[in-house]
């Protein structure tokens, strides 16, 4: 559910462009699709946890760190087969014995999946996890035969 400001015009005053900027004739139909539609032109989405993610390379090792906000590290369960890398977690929802009256509710709750097929070769056996902050992160170093290497040139005279 998403707070939207709208702005009330009196009936019968007829302006249908207020912007007159590159972008402006974009924003008065968004916002003339938001009138006459309202809520039904909104797409909601409800508890979907979907983890964010940075998947990059070094020189020695590929590098993924994901945002898994509130969660412990026992709730994360990580495999690697292959080159597929499949990480899974769960965020349960807020057991209350109170009754609750939600005005808004965005924290996603769920499980999740994320897999990810690597770029390069790497070491199974040296893949290193840490967990701080809310955030994981997974450094797995390349197997030497995906790591770079230094050509060096001969010169002839």
């Amino acid at each position: 559910m998403a707070l939207i400001k709208r702005e009330i015009r009196p009936t019968g005053e007829v302006t249908p462009f207020r912007n007159w900027g590159p972008l402006g004739i974009f924003d008065e139909f968004n916002r003339l699709f938001g009138e006459t539609l309202g809520d039904l032109g909104q797409t909601a989405v409800a508890n979907v946890m979907v983890a964010p993610v940075d998947l990059y390379e070094t020189d020695e090792a590929l590098v993924l760190e994901m945002a898994v906000p509130g969660l412990s590290a026992e709730e994360i369960d990580i495999s690697l087969e292959g080159n597929k890398l499949t990480i899974r977690g769960e965020h349960k929802a807020v057991e209350d014995q109170g009754v609750r009256r939600y005005y808004l509710q965005e924290i996603p709750h769920g499980s999740f999946v994320r897999s990810f097929t690597l770029p390069v070769e790497i070491n199974p056996d040296e893949v290193k996890a840490e967990f701080k902050k809310g955030v994981l992160r997974l450094t797995m170093p390349k197997a030497e035969t995906a790591r770079a290497k230094r050509i060096p040139i001969s010169i002839e005279d």
